[in-house]
């Protein structure tokens, strides 16, 4: 049995839906700037992340090679350069953003842009996000509505936003098969080998063989903790299987839903608002609301 050498990084971060164990081979990091390419190419899949983040930039491969097999990887190091990026592209069937975040904000780059900022570096990039938008970091749907208001500018008529309500922890760990040659004594070995809150997507016995292979676990809390699951007693922990899956199509529900997750004790759940432009709107029904 290959040895095999657990924890060599731990960082918060997100997930998504999709299971495969397809390797990912695109990556790249962006530099320059760029105008809305109104009649750019489209693309299925773009995965952008946090490049000046050493946890974001270290698990971003494995969390593509998990969940998102054929997406790019786009690296990114301020607001300005994830909308150039976006710029390149008239359409993105699904974008997925991984970078740090707050209920309803974003972390990039070390800055913390606001609202208005967000939304109009979006808008900007001039693209349009056809299916889904899938944010990687962490709490960030325990505000829907504000998270719904700064993507809105790209959105569709039929786009998704998913995001989550827990912060989510990553631990890297590596295998090491440098002294091993025959694929299928690796193979046997990924037969049996498992861990509490591992990802899926190990790569191929035969792309193992000789190397050291980085692979990681996530798991969710309610507060942030670095913790390893198997060294505390916690009460709220949850792997991305066992987290809740809610939707949020109006604006009433999406008062709610914020209501709920703005207590001391809130539901751990992967959150997807399937109507933008309602839930977008619910921050001006909640304004009326109030008035005399």
């Amino acid at each position: 049995m290959p040895p095999i050498h657990p924890v060599i990084d731990v960082a918060r971060m997100l997930n998504a839906q999709m299971l495969t164990q397809t390797p990912v081979t695109d990556t790249k990091a962006a530099t320059g700037g760029g105008s809305p390419a109104a009649h750019g190419p489209s693309i299925k899949t773009l995965m952008v992340y946090d490049d000046g983040d050493a946890g974001i930039r270290d698990f971003a491969p494995i969390l593509a090679r998990a969940y998102y097999p054929q997406a790019k990887l786009v690296g990114v190091s301020s607001l300005a350069a994830l909308s150039a990026v976006l710029s390149k592209y008239s359409k993105i069937d699904t974008l997925v953003i991984d970078v740090h975040s707050g209920p309803g904000y974003l972390l990039i780059g070390g800055a913390n842009p606001s609202l208005t900022t967000v939304r109009e570096a979006l808008k900007k990039s001039g693209v349009t996000v056809k299916s889904k938008i899938v944010f990687e970091g962490c709490s960030i749907m325990r505000d829907p509505i504000e998270t719904s208001r700064m993507v809105e500018p790209i959105c569709g008529p039929k786009t998704q936003v998913t995001g989550f309500t827990y912060f989510s922890v990553t631990n890297k760990f590596e295998i090491d098969f440098s002294d091993f040659h025959d694929p299928k004594e690796i193979e046997e070995f990924y037969k049996d080998f498992t861990m509490d809150y591992m990802l899926p997507g190990l790569p191929s016995a035969k792309d193992s063989t000789g190397k050291v292979v980085a692979h990681g676990r996530r798991w969710f809390r309610d507060t942030y903790d670095e913790t390893l699951p198997e060294d505390g007693n916690f009460l709220h922990i949850e792997s991305l299987g066992t987290l809740k899956k809610l939707t949020v199509n109006t604006a009433d529900e999406a008062l709610a839903a914020q209501s709920n997750f703005s207590g001391p004790v809130f539901t751990g759940a992967q959150v997807t608002v399937t109507n933008v432009t309602a839930v977008a709107g619910a921050a001006q029904k909640s304004e009326a609301l109030v008035e005399p």
